[in-house]
């Protein structure tokens, strides 16, 4: 079984790499994934792409200018993905199809809480990438519900 620390309560923050961008997220999250999907893995420049997901309305962007570009995936669903303007660094997206926000969770400032309940796109990914024996592994796109039943299976709801 994997050792997993337990989850602080919120709120959290984050920001970028030169400290411009700045932000807060005030609710717990409801899934924690590692993406292994070609683009995560490019836009990370990593094995995988380890995110948080939660309400779009308990996150807060706090100071800093950041830029914005629309990517639609393989499965036509839109994303804007949301970087600081000065130093680059990938901080979140937020999908076109649901109030949520998706957060890198390196960008966090204490990101060591993070252990992924599931991954996905397990078919691409590198063979350096660790996976925790209990997450659970997808092949292909990993639904929002998915994670979510993953998450709450490893981590329940908090209480």
């Amino acid at each position: 079984m994997t050792e997993r620390p337990q989850i602080p309560d919120p709120p959290y923050e984050g920001g970028c790499l030169c400290g411009a961008v700045r932000y807060r997220l005030n609710a717990r999250p409801q899934t924690m994934n590692a993406c292994h999907c070609d683009a995560c893995k490019k836009m990370s420049g990593g094995t995988n792409l380890l995110i948080i997901t939660a309400p779009r309305a308990a996150f807060e962007h706090l100071s800093g200018e950041v830029q914005r570009f629309r990517r639609t995936a393989e499965s036509g669903r839109q994303s804007d993905v949301v970087r600081c303007a000065t130093c680059g660094t990938r901080l979140w997206h937020e999908p076109q199809s649901a109030p949520i926000v998706v957060i890198a969770a390196g960008t966090l400032d204490d990101p060591s809480w993070v252990v992924p309940a599931s991954h996905g796109w397990v078919e691409k990914a590198s063979p350096a990438a660790i996976m925790q024996d209990d997450a659970v592994k997808f092949e292909g796109q990993v639904t929002r519900d998915l994670q979510m039943a993953a998450f709450q299976k490893i981590y329940g709801d908090g209480t």
